[in-house]
């Protein structure tokens, strides 16, 4: 890379790392409420997942006969509530009508947000399951413990079932106890079962630009956490590729996207195994109106003498995929959070992040502060890189003469060009080096932003009203462009063909700006400051080795010396000795030809 400048070289892997980061980001899940949702709906129900009869799952057998064979049911929903969220408990299934989160910042449109996305009640997130028994023909009797407690009773088809529902210790915590007996005379074999449900709708996963790697934030992934491994997989490839099961060592289950997470956990002992589905919802096979995503874990059949009994413990989160809160939650569910491959540093950033917050109290001057003490902490790398990249442009009149005198001979050349290196006491990968090692920082800054649920709805000044929205009028991503074209003006791509350095010098401002018009604010401020920082450093660099003299390092080889002309290696030129080489006289003669 000793040709090529550090504005083209860094923007060059921006470049890459924004691609590579973007087919990571997850989804947020605002938007897919309004879609689906029936007219005669209860205005604090979840919305309805619309469903063709082409797409539309049935019972085996006769569909209208076994619907008229099931006996009336009155539903009725009681809340759990606590200081972070409210949540509608159904008694039809045990599952939940509507989970809304109360911070202030889960807003939209002067309403909280609704985790629950589904109103189907066979769809209802945490709704008992259990192989062997038609719940359809059950209805849960309910007994309030407590306001953020109830239990569920039913007896039927020779069981008795008691389902306990109660708010956690932790923020958006829900246990959920289920204790089983055979009240048979017979033998009974049972299997339970924990699920939730997503929909999203396909307008909402969209891409905001066609043919742009910026992914929506309403883009939706199931997620299984089984032995070491966490399978995250997209709804569009559950969807192509069929449902996909994984066995062995469950630890959770659940349904992601940018900002939020529905999963349940068991208690104790890993759940036997894991299935991840999507199916298309409404309109045609060809072209359905959303998707519906359902994750299920599950536990080992049991078989039950009479009178004997079996408890499961699960716990259920739903709610903001923030780092400290699912620690609190345990179970592996901060492996939900997806920090790409240096995860540790991504961590690290964000907690220190956090800790800036906590002084200033506003994320945006925090983003600001965050990027000042990085590109302070590896400013010694960045002046190291920049010492190396001067020595290299400073022996370009040599490289130049050496392209030309020996330019229909590579080796030669390359051993003239070596030996020039060694000379000068230059290193040829030295402005490498210091980049690559700090790459790993630059990505983990990068996905620590683009998935931190703190960002969500947080102001930072002016219109910027929601760092984790694209800006509203463009103006950060706008004012990057124009300073990314400032730096390649002071440090144009060299060795590189001037038609080919003139379209960098549009191109890649015009397309690093085209990428952040419609990612998240904060992370367009991050870019933003850490471009206004890069210039002061580069101005500030180039003062301090112009004052050292550098710019004249090369001197000592005049331009109408050699390279090689006081070196007695006579690898320099194959295998003939030094004193056979051409003189000065006898070049300027053959260049004159």
């Amino acid at each position: 890379m000793p040709d090529n400048s550090k504005t083209f070289v860094m923007y060059a892997l921006v470049g890459i790392m924004l691609s590579l980061g973007f087919l990571l980001l997850p989804g947020a899940n605002d938007s897919d409420k309004a879609k689906g949702q029936a007219a005669t709906q209860p205005a604090q129900a979840a919305p309805t997942v619309k469903a063709s009869p082409t797409v539309q799952p049935v019972p085996p057998g006769n569909a209208a006969a076994h619907a008229a064979a099931l006996p009336a049911r009155h539903e009725t929903r009681h809340d759990l509530v606590t200081d972070e969220f409210r949540a509608s408990v159904s008694s039809l299934n045990g599952g939940l009508r509507s989970f809304e989160l109360l911070d202030a910042r889960y807003r939209k449109d002067g309403k909280p947000i609704d985790v629950v996305t589904t109103d189907r009640p066979e769809f209802l997130p945490m709704a008992l399951a259990l192989d062997g028994v038609d719940l359809q023909r059950l209805e849960f009797k309910v007994e309030r413990l407590g306001p953020a407690a109830l239990e569920l009773r039913f007896d039927g088809d020779g069981l008795q079932v008691a389902r306990r529902m109660q708010a956690g210790s932790g923020p958006y915590q829900v246990w959920i106890t289920t204790r089983i007996v055979n009240m048979a005379a017979a033998p009974r074999k049972l299997r339970l079962h924990a699920r939730t449900h997503h929909y999203v709708a396909r307008k909402s996963e969209e891409a905001p630009i066609p043919f742009l790697p910026v992914r929506s934030p309403a883009l939706s992934n199931a997620l299984c956490k089984h032995a070491e491994d966490v399978a995250r997989e997209v709804s569009s490839e559950l969807l192509e590729d069929g449902k996909q099961q994984f066995k062995g060592g469950v630890r959770f289950v659940g349904i992601e996207n940018a900002y939020f997470l529905s999963a349940v956990a068991p208690e104790r002992e890993p759940a036997e195994l894991c299935l991840l589905e999507a199916q298309p919802r409404g309109g045609t096979l060809e072209e359905p109106e959303g998707t519906l995503i359902m994750v299920e874990l599950s536990h080992p059949e049991v078989a039950l003498a009479p009178g004997q009994a079996v408890v499961y413990r699960h716990l259920a989160y739903l709610g903001p995929k923030t780092p400290n809160e699912l620690a609190v939650a345990g179970r592996s569910l901060k492996e939900a959070i997806d920090t790409g491959f240096f995860t540790a540093i991504a961590e690290g950033l964000t907690q220190l992040l956090r800790l800036i917050f906590d002084k200033v109290g506003n994320w945006g001057l925090a983003i600001i502060l965050l990027t000042l003490l990085v590109k302070t902490v590896l400013y010694p790398l960045t002046a190291k890189q920049m010492e190396s990249m001067a020595k290299m442009k400073n022996l370009k009149p040599e490289m130049d003469r050496i392209n030309q005198l020996y330019a229909d001979d590579r080796e030669k050349k390359g051993a003239a060009t070596m030996e020039l290196y060694r000379k000068q006491g230059v290193n040829p990968m030295g402005g490498c080096f210091p980049m690559l090692l700090q790459l790993p920082i630059w990505f983990s800054l990068y996905t620590s932003l683009s998935t931190n649920v703190e960002l969500f709805h947080a102001p930072f000044a002016l219109w910027w009203t929601d760092l984790s929205s694209p800006d509203p009028i463009f103006s950060l991503p706008l004012a990057l462009g124009v300073l990314m074209y400032v730096q390649q003006k002071m440090a144009p791509a060299s060795g590189m063909d001037p038609v080919q350095q003139k379209m960098m010098l549009y191109m890649m401002p015009a397309m690093i700006t085209s990428f952040m018009l419609f990612l998240p604010a904060g992370l367009c401020l991050y870019m933003l400051t850490n471009s206004v920082l890069s210039i002061a450093q580069q101005r500030f660099i180039e003062r301090r080795l112009s004052a050292a003299g550098l710019k004249g390092a090369s001197a000592a080889t005049s331009p109408d010396s050699s390279p090689s002309e006081d070196s007695e290696d006579p690898a320099a030129h194959g295998d003939k000795p030094a004193k056979s080489r051409p003189t000065k006289a006898e070049r300027r003669s053959r260049r004159g030809k």
